[in-house]
């Protein structure tokens, strides 16, 4: 499915595809839009923006489209508008001093600090945001036909349910921050490739799993009465991510924490406290688990012996494996 999304930046209009690289224009920057997954009925991409020129960009509509939208704030503190009245021709400046361009009067203002993720019923609104000079703003979405949601809904809610969920995520901009889980999530649609021809299956069932967690994380919690952990630094968050995404796709390279430390240039300390404050986990175990996971898929899909599968996946000690994997299936390994 190819879509063009229409912005406008200082009264010049720009269509930029989202099925790949877009870019708004050498005079002001690029928008790079990658649509990393896409099943039937939801679609989940990456956008990184950086503009040459401090810009205010509206996006005029939404392509005519009804969409649930959840975005994920990863790098910067932004404040953007939502104008749910396009019919509107009047225009105000903004009273913020350092705002550049004009916004629709009426429009709603969502004020997102990094690592917080918002929900918004987008029934063919415009948006608009300032991009400040030289700055990459780093976001991953999921976007949804608004039915489709309400048939999510109908599934496991009752109508009285379902009408009071309706009226807390469809008729304004919803959020929450974005928990190790969620991270957790993003990074598994990120990878899912690896599954093969079964991709498609895993990665719709992810992207469902990570809409449940944000409305829960919405439903349950209210945003500033969260316990928020330090932030870690955005490059010292670039990194780790890139390493999960390793240790994903390679679960049985040797990831001894002193060695892949000297290798990001950080300290251990501090490579297992942004490692688990943005997992909830430690990355010995988290490596364990993708170890004990990619053992059972070799023993799922090919005819391969134990100690084989145990040793594609970075196990060199069999008592050590048997023992492990009992403890997170439940059976010994030639009994899975």
């Amino acid at each position: 499915m190819n879509i063009d999304k229409q912005i406008v930046i200082k009264g010049k209009t720009f269509n930029v595809k989202l099925d790949g690289s877009g870019s708004i224009s050498t005079l002001y920057g690029k928008m790079n839009v990658d649509r990393v997954k896409e099943r039937e009925n939801i679609t989940y991409r990456n956008w990184n923006i950086q503009v040459s020129k401090t810009t205010f960009v509206e996006e005029k509509g939404n392509g005519g489209r009804d969409e649930v939208q959840i975005m994920f704030n990863l790098n910067q503190d932004i404040n953007w508008f939502v104008n749910k009245n396009n019919c509107s021709k009047e225009k105000s400046v903004s009273k913020d001093k350092n705002s550049i361009g004009t916004f629709n009067t009426g429009s709603e203002k969502v004020e997102m600090s990094r690592g917080e993720v918002c929900v918004l019923r987008n029934n063919n609104y415009s948006t608009s945001m300032k991009y400040e000079e030289g700055i990459n703003f780093s976001f991953k979405s999921l976007q949804m036909p608004t039915p489709y949601f309400r048939e999510l809904l109908s599934k496991y809610f009752s109508d009285q349910d379902i009408s009071a969920l309706e009226e807390q995520f469809l008729t304004r901009v919803t959020k929450t921050v974005i928990t190790p889980e969620m991270y957790r999530v993003l990074s598994e649609i990120d990878t899912s490739d690896r599954f093969k021809e079964y991709e498609g299956v895993y990665s719709e069932g992810k992207m469902i799993e990570l809409t449940a967690l944000v409305l829960y994380g919405i439903a349950y919690h209210k945003t500033d009465e969260i316990k928020r952990l330090p932030q870690p630094d955005k490059s010292d968050v670039e990194r780790i991510e890139s390493l999960r995404e390793k240790i994903q796709r390679s679960p049985a390279l040797e990831y001894d924490a002193q060695s892949v430390a000297e290798e990001l240039g950080m300290s251990v300390s501090k490579l297992n406290r942004v490692f688990r404050t943005m997992y909830a986990t430690s990355l010995h175990s988290y490596v364990q688990e993708k170890r004990l996971e990619y053992a059972a898929r070799l023993l799922e899909e090919n005819d391969i012996s134990i100690s084989e599968a145990a040793i594609k996946s970075g196990y060199t000690n069999m008592s050590h494996f048997s023992k492990s994997f009992f403890k997170k299936y439940g059976v010994l390994p030639k009994d899975y």
